[in-house]
């Protein structure tokens, strides 16, 4: 990644930061030391996007805690309903470099522009959040978004959601950068597009948006799509910083730094404790869920707990392989494990220039030149 200026270009991100940080999957909670490599990453930006911050804000707290007072963030609330997840949207950025403009949203459409799908109109399953900004002479208004994934099958009424929810983001903010001339407007998020010539990008490019192409792919893998930053900008003004370099975008590997391959035997102690742990709560779960069957007065009630007997054994036994099978865990570890210590997706960057004092003053110049009887 490049290296942040004092003043003459703008580090700007996005990060969906997998299930921060409320273990309801089971593979965490996340390590003291992954709250540092995250601080460490976040702190490479002057504002970053981030996506997928949980009800309990204990976590964030803590990680802001260690980015210390010169950072500071501005979050949504949670989305309510199933596609909401229980999410929030936010922004994390560098108090010294970037001003907050004082305008915050969460998007909502009217209703005629409202997704619509074979039952009813909706909202966005997880509500855009959008602020506006200042670094140096670059005003912008910052927009992320955590479209709804569905289904792969392009036919599916999910995938068509999908399309739908970028595609009304999309129209939403073209239509008010059109009336706004003070500020660049910058989209960026995860919008699960699986690839540059399907419909999923089709609905991000036609309203206009010009986009740093991740090209990289951004899940740990680096065979996805997902994330991508966008920008309507007025003339002039959205340029990259050193682009002959190659890196004024792109996507961070972090894996390459923090929980590498060949760091598993380092962590697995660590993997051993979770999954020990994680066994010992499923037999409390299995010994409840047997007295339950027992203790049944219906076939519903036994119905229930018998359901609850098999998931609860499964569980045991997935995981008890895992404690028994080095090479089974080395591959938890790589595929699964670490993406809830960081993510199973990789951070997006762009560094912009932002210093257009220079292109004032030619303009100044030319105005005066231009009056009559001066030379």
């Amino acid at each position: 990644m490049p290296n942040r200026t004092a003043s003459s270009t703008l580090l700007l991100g996005t990060w969906n930061i997998r299930n921060f940080d409320d273990n309801r999957f089971g593979y965490g909670p996340r390590l003291e030391e992954s709250f540092y490599y995250l601080a460490e990453m976040i702190a490479a930006f002057d504002i970053i996007a981030v996506q997928e911050i949980c009800d309990d804000l204990t976590p964030f707290e803590q990680l802001m805690s260690i980015l210390g007072p010169t950072h500071t963030f501005i979050i949504t609330d949670i989305t309510e309903g199933p596609g909401g997840n229980s999410e929030r949207l936010g922004f994390i950025f560098n108090r010294s470099k970037i001003t907050f403009k004082g305008i915050a949203g969460e998007i909502v459409l009217p209703f005629e522009q409202q997704i619509s799908d074979v039952t009813k109109e909706r909202q966005f399953a997880r509500t855009p959040f959008s602020c506006t900004f200042q670094a140096g002479w670059f005003k912008f208004n910052f927009a992320t978004v955590h479209i709804y994934y569905g289904a792969d099958s392009i036919n599916s009424a999910e995938y068509k959601r999908r399309v739908a929810e970028i595609d009304s983001v999309a129209r939403f903010i073209a239509n008010r950068a059109k009336a706004d001339v003070a500020y660049n407007h910058i989209l960026v998020g995860d919008f699960n597009i699986e690839n540059f010539e399907g419909q999923t990008f089709d609905a991000l490019a036609k309203h206009g948006f010009q986009v740093f192409r991740n090209k990289e792919g951004s899940n740990a893998k680096q065979t996805k799509f997902y994330d991508q930053i966008s920008f309507l900008p007025k003339k002039d003004e959205v340029a990259l910083a050193n682009p002959e370099s190659g890196k004024a975008h792109g996507v961070f590997n972090l894996f390459s730094c923090v929980f590498r391959d060949e760091d598993f035997s380092e962590h697995d102690p660590s993997l051993l404790q979770i999954i020990n742990k994680r066994i010992a709560g499923a037999r409390v779960d299995l010994a409840k869920a047997e007295q339950e069957f027992a203790a049944a007065t219906s076939e519903s009630k036994k119905k229930v707990a018998t359901k609850a007997i098999a998931a609860a054994n499964v569980s045991i036994a997935a995981d008890t392989k895992l404690i028994d099978d080095k090479a089974a865990r080395l591959a938890y570890y790589l595929d699964e494990w670490r993406t809830f210590q960081m993510s199973d997706h990789l951070p997006l960057f762009v560094e912009l220039k932002i210093d257009f004092a220079d292109n004032y003053l030619d303009q100044l110049r030319a105005e005066v030149e231009g009056q009559p009887g001066i030379d």
